[in-house]
């Protein structure tokens, strides 16, 4: 049998986690045709069908499945290799970390230039999107390390640190009747449409405990993955979105929307660094991840709550 090629094993499992050629190829930013030919000369190597096709959708064979399994971990092992001959090196080649849109937005334009003077030269890529997921990414290479908004959880091979931790605010339009108010409480919510973003579920349940002990319901719930999507909702007077407060002060700032302390047990989101366990950081990293530290506590500092 011939090796396996790497980037056929990337694609193979882009289009195991799509159930998709045209879906992979989209995340791979790669013609459908190529990811055709990559599944095809890989089914050639391994000399068994890996997919059965019935028009435009996919299925994985059970030797597909097998396969699989084994791509996770010779990509992870060749990751690791090239992780660990990299940590020898004096200065990393490039750099590629992975934001949450939110974070990013506030966070990069403050430290690019401290970077840049440190680092004029290097090749910097910051992503919004994880195309197998962050853990996978981290395993596989894929990205140096990650910053997310969210609470740590347990994954094998990779560790996770809480940096900080960002207040949630109120949010709503400026001329909405509790712009005014400064702080907003459980009973605030009662008949309204509450707003919520990703970054918040892990505090959905202390904010229904909330609701339920002012006796309050609200009106309805929405619930996004886009923070920018519910900022306009909030903005033309359709509802109260719940967010982390950096996320939204530029908007306050200019006067687009109005941001409200909560009025009861503080509510936080998690700002977490997710890289891979044992892999010794390259100076720019460490010194990008410092640069996050220090705008965060800056952040917290310069902006007070209503």
């Amino acid at each position: 049998m011939h090796m396996l090629d790497p980037w056929q094993l990337r694609t193979f499992l882009a289009a195991v986690a799509a159930a998709s050629f045209r879906r992979a190829a989209q995340e791979l930013a790669l013609s459908p045709s190529t990811v055709t030919a990559q599944i095809k000369a890989l089914e050639q190597t391994v000399g068994a069908q890996l997919f059965a096709r019935t028009g435009n959708r996919v299925t994985v064979t059970e030797h597909g499945r097998r396969l699989a399994g084994y791509a996770r971990r010779l990509l992870d092992l060749e990751a690791e290799t090239r992780q660990r001959l990299a940590a020898d090196c004096d200065e990393p080649a490039t750099l590629t970390v992975r934001l949450s849109e939110s974070l990013g937005r506030v966070l990069v334009p403050a430290i690019l230039p401290a970077f840049r003077r440190r680092f004029p030269g290097l090749p910097l890529t910051l992503t919004t999107h994880s195309r197998q997921g962050l853990v996978r990414d981290l395993r596989q290479g894929g990205v140096d390390c990650g910053i997310v908004l969210g609470e740590p959880y347990v994954a094998q091979g990779v560790a996770m640190t809480v940096i900080h931790r960002e207040p949630l605010v109120a949010v709503v339009a400026p001329g909405d009747g509790l712009a005014g108010r400064g702080r907003i409480g459980p009973a605030d919510l009662a008949g309204r449409e509450v707003l919520l973003t990703r970054h918040v579920w892990s505090n959905r349940d202390r904010i229904t405990r909330a609701l339920d002990r002012a006796g309050v319901a609200p009106a309805a719930v929405t619930e996004s993955s886009s923070l920018e999507i519910l900022l306009r909702c909030a903005a033309a007077g359709q509802g109260v979105a719940l967010a982390p407060r950096l996320a939204v002060a530029e908007e306050a700032r200019a006067g687009r929307l109005a941001l409200l302390a909560w009025d009861d047990a503080p509510l936080f989101a998690a700002v977490t660094v997710m890289e891979l366990a044992g892999r010794v950081s390259g100076a720019a990293q460490c010194a990008f991840l410092d640069l996050v530290r220090q705008q965060l506590a800056n952040d917290a500092s310069g902006l007070s709550l209503p």
